[in-house]
């Protein structure tokens, strides 16, 4: 096979993504990330109410960014590049007109936050989420059956229903709602009907209530009641979806001066990046891949004829080809991961930026550099002396739900806990407690979804934590008692969508025949300690129990 190039894109939580591969042989050429300037000043965020916006120029100036950077340092390439896929955070919905231009790029929206992307982990639309549910619960049919039979705030309509009641200026001239992994293929495609975007499987199917098995959406019956507000919404949203196997168009001229590409070459499907992670990391059956980042996503898949009718009762996600085409493919995990320990970086860098940051002691360009060296190097100080500790029965012990819980049973509600705590208590105990949290709620999905015939012999790590914290993925190891491999490609959810552009130029037949090629051996595998996880094992106990007192005293006052 003659060299050919792909480039697969992802638009994270911070940033975006460009990494262009040989897709024949496999080598990672080049790559580039670009962060979203708005988003890291802090802008369109409010964290006290859990609202989290992104503007859609952040998306667009990120995109020419890392594209542009790379295929001008190889401009020998640019004739050899065939196709683009990509995946993005879900469900992250942004209302659109008629031309599918995004609300906030108006000069009279510009910086209303109900007229950006409304990003995963954005739970203002927790009270509607509530209404969604009740209604559910009264329906003939289970529109809910894909999503462990709960819907939750992270999904599109109660983001929609929100960001409509919220700012009703807007709703007149909203003539739709499109998840930024559908705009970024319209717009690359040149698509000025917002009616004719081709949405991708895996988030329609995910986030949107659409099943083959009631014909698409839930009827118009069933949003009358809930809101008629959304009645427009839905009447405009496309009733077909396409696999992230599938070419959606082609590069408009405009776009490829603008990315430095030719024009003409295939666009694929977006995707789920949590799902293209698990295509990148090697998913299989029997092998669940743990996208261990901002959120931790734990992705596996069955056989269709192996599963049945079995509905996982309580994950966020269970649809066939959501994954991988032919198998149905299961989403869990955590709503905070990475953001767990970034909180608490935060709050032990308090006085670094607040005392030492303004002190006069020493001269500005030395005060910066200071606390920033600081900042860097708190986590890992702390978890070297989290490795030292002597951990017992007795020792501080912490919930994760620092954004709520996702699986097993979603609530948004819910807030952590920390337990245990005494005069000795030191940044270290504290630390440890809440890895070891993360690692009991890993083993709590994992748990859950064996309980329910999902089969997992295999664990394999993906994610900027599975690559940097040593310490955070052997107490992982150690909790669910299993070996877990470390994927050798340090940005498999970008990985994921190379395989699914070189499927899509016809480069592999098959997502698994690219796999073969593309994915990255191991790097590392994390062997469980026994004595370790029989001491886990016991405290593993008392994080459920504490759980379940946390959520029940929670609930009394919601």
């Amino acid at each position: 096979m003659n060299d050919i190039y792909v480039i697969g894109l992802e638009f994270g939580t911070d940033s975006a993504r460009a990494l262009l591969v040989n897709a024949a042989t496999g080598q990672e050429t080049d790559t580039e990330v670009a962060y979203y300037p708005r988003w890291m000043e802090g802008k369109y965020t409010d964290k006290s109410i859990a609202q989290f916006r992104h503007h859609p120029k952040d998306y667009i100036e990120s995109l020419q960014t890392c594209v542009k950077a790379v295929t001008s340092r190889h401009p020998e390439l640019v004739e050899d590049i065939v196709s683009i896929s990509l995946d993005t955070t879900a469900s992250t919905p942004c209302l659109v007109d008629k031309e599918c231009t995004p609300l906030s790029l108006k000069p009279e929206y510009a910086d209303n936050p109900d007229a950006m992307f409304v990003v995963w982990k954005d739970h203002t639309g927790q009270p509607e989420a509530d209404e969604i549910n009740a209604l559910l619960a009264k329906q003939p049919v289970n529109y809910s059956l894909h999503t462990g039979n709960f819907y939750s705030a992270e999904n599109y309509w109660c983001k929609v229903l929100h960001i409509l009641r919220h700012s009703p200026e807007l709703q007149k001239a909203a003539y739709s709602a499109i998840e930024i992994c559908d705009y970024i293929p319209a717009l690359l495609t040149g698509c000025k009907d917002a009616s004719a975007v081709k949405f991708g499987h895996c988030c329609t199917a995910s986030k949107l209530m659409w099943a083959e098995e009631w014909g698409g959406y839930p009827p118009v019956e069933f949003f009358k009641q809930l809101d008629p507000v959304l009645l427009p919404i839905l009447e405009h949203l496309p009733n077909n979806n396409y696999s992230c196997e599938t070419p959606v168009g082609r590069l408009t001229a405009e776009w490829a001066e603008k990315l430095g590409l030719k024009e003409g070459i295939l666009i694929g499907a977006g995707n789920v990046d949590s799902h293209s992670g698990g295509v990148g990391g090697g998913i299989c059956y029997g092998t669940m891949v743990m996208n261990l980042g901002t959120s931790a996503c734990f992705m596996s898949v069955m056989p269709k004829e192996e599963m049945g009718d079995t509905i996982v009762e309580g994950i966020f996600g269970q649809v066939y080809g959501s994954i991988l085409s032919n198998m149905v493919g299961f989403e869990s995990g955590l709503s905070s991961f990475g953001d767990d320990f970034a909180w608490f970086k935060n709050l032990m860098a308090w006085p670094l930026k607040n005392i030492v940051g303004k002190s006069e002691l020493i001269d500005a360009t030395t005060r910066e550099k200071l606390v920033a060296e600081a900042e860097d190097d708190i986590l890992l100080e702390v978890a070297r002396e989290a490795e030292k500790l002597n951990i017992t029965i007795n020792s501080p012990l912490a919930t994760d739900w620092f954004n709520g819980r996702r699986a097993p049973y979603t609530n948004n509600t819910l807030t952590a806990t920390i337990s245990g705590l005494n005069l000795s208590t030191n940044a270290a105990e504290i630390y440890y407690a809440i890895a070891e949290a993360t690692a009991f709620a890993a083993k709590c999905c994992i748990d859950h979804n064996t309980k329910f015939g999902v089969v997992t012999k295999k664990l394999i790590g993906i994610g900027g934590i599975a690559q940097k914290a040593p310490f955070v993925v052997q107490l992982l190891a150690d909790a669910v008692n299993m070996p877990i491999e470390v994927s050798g490609c340090k940005q498999a959810g970008t990985m994921g969508s190379v395989i699914h552009a070189a499927v899509v130029a016809g480069i592999y037949p098959t997502v698994a025949e690219a796999q073969k090629v593309l994915c990255s051996p191991a790097s590392r595998c994390y062997q469980p300690d026994a004595k370790r996880h029989a001491l886990l094992q016991k405290r593993y106990e008392r994080y459920k129990a504490l759980g379940a007192f946390t959520e029940t005293e929670q609930e009394k006052n919601y």
